[in-house]
């Protein structure tokens, strides 16, 4: 009994969904006599003092490019978008239960949704091979899908650290915002579909509809976040730019008699250069509104390692003239001025060695204290305050790029 009870509702039921089956000719009949005496150029609403709600919501699909000497954005994304159209409402029940079709969208009314911030000519999002799918109560669902190439300038005052915020504007071209209402269905971005960018991170994708106050239309704005990824800009720029510089301080380390000194100092030297050639090629050449804090650094170390070669250009002139020319008196006193202050800082020595440290001290006491001071002395200090001087200048301009790409 339970089996025949399922059996005739089965038979029911596909019995009412062969009536209900729409035919092709149904759905002919039913588009022409929709489209009968349809005007798309009227907008949509009996009523023309009630605005048209038009609800939009925006997925993205892909990033393609974001070139910052340009400040081009490119990328692809589609719009969800709904109305109703009372001229486009039918009875189901006169066209064999057809409650839906799909109609080519330069046969209706279409909302005029422009770009105001192209990166060239100004577009709109219609598209000749799109179409509008209707309901039996009149909705039209628009998907459009676009790529989008549009105006994006980027702050580059932490790159390679940096995030970038880029917008998209649209605007409803040719009605005011008492005549057509823009509601946005979804803020949040719809990342579904989104294929992953091997360079920028989507940190945070908005829509919104900002109020305002010099004009009289409606505005949809598309917000993206983008960070971008570092770890290939650590791995080639980063660390080797680190390197190099700190190779600098240590060209005074180097004997005076080997001869590498000058050579060392000025292929450091073009190595920043080159990474400097390198990120100004990267980085747009505007001033606004921060340049690079890397630009810099890297300035920075040019200027450093400019005025290394120009100090180991001194003291090899030095040691070259050091076996014919006297110490000049202002060395010996600083030398001798620095030996004071090394002697005072000698800890305690044991009681029996007192009377030689005091015969010492009365011994140089009463001569010259100048008279000993060699050449050798006086670039081996010239070298040691040149070596902290680079070192310092080193660790405080990464310290304070740092601090910058942090905060």
């Amino acid at each position: 009994m339970i089996l025949l009870m399922k059996l005739v509702f089965l038979c029911c039921c596909s019995k009412r969904e062969l009536v209900s089956a729409f035919t092709l000719q149904d759905e002919a009949n039913l588009q022409a006599s929709l489209l009968a005496g349809y005007n798309k150029d009227l907008k949509p609403g009996w009523d023309r003092d009630v605005p048209l709600q038009i609800n939009i919501r925006f997925a993205l699909f892909s990033i393609k490019e974001f070139n910052f000497n340009t400040g081009k954005l490119s990328m692809t994304g589609l719009f969800f978008i709904n109305w109703t159209d009372e001229r486009l409402a039918w009875n189901p029940t006169n066209y064999n239960h057809t409650k839906k079709t799909t109609i080519p969208q330069n046969k209706v009314w279409l909302p005029e949704i422009i770009n105001v911030n192209p990166y060239d000519d100004l577009t709109g999002l219609r598209q000749d091979h799109l179409t509008i799918s209707l309901q039996y109560n009149g909705v039209c669902r628009w998907f459009t899908i676009q790529s989008f190439e549009v105006v994006c300038d980027a702050d580059v005052t932490k790159y390679p650290f940096d995030t970038q915020t880029c917008e998209l504007h649209f605007h409803i071209w040719g009605y005011y915002s008492h005549e057509i209402d823009l509601v946005i269905s979804s803020s949040e971005i719809d990342l579904s579909l989104y294929v992953e960018n091997s360079i920028w991170e989507i940190r945070g994708a908005t829509l919104i509809s900002p109020s305002l106050k010099y004009s009289k239309t409606k505005e949809i704005v598309v917000k993206l976040e983008m960070k971008r990824r570092t770890p290939y800009y650590v791995v080639s720029l980063i660390i080797p730019i680190i390197a190099v510089s700190f190779l600098m301080a240590f060209v005074f380390i180097l004997p005076h008699d080997s001869g590498e000194r000058v050579g060392f100092s000025t292929t450091v030297l073009l190595s920043i250069i080159v990474y400097l050639t390198i990120i100004q090629d990267l980085l747009p050449e505007s001033s606004e509104p921060n340049i690079s804090a890397l630009g810099y650094v890297l300035v920075t170390y040019v200027v450093n390692g400019s005025f290394v070669v120009v100090e180991v250009i001194i003291t090899s002139r030095f040691h070259r003239n050091s076996s014919e020319n006297p110490v000049p008196r202002y060395l010996r006193c600083i030398v001798t001025s620095l030996r004071r202050m090394r002697r005072k800082n000698v800890s305690v020595k044991p009681i029996g060695t007192c009377s030689k440290i005091n015969k010492t001290d009365n011994d140089e006491n009463g001569g010259d204290e100048n008279s000993d001071v060699q050449w050798g002395e006086v670039l081996t200090l010239f070298d040691t305050l040149c070596f902290a001087f680079t070192l310092f200048v080193f660790f405080m301009s990464a310290l304070i790029y740092l601090c910058v790409v942090i905060t």
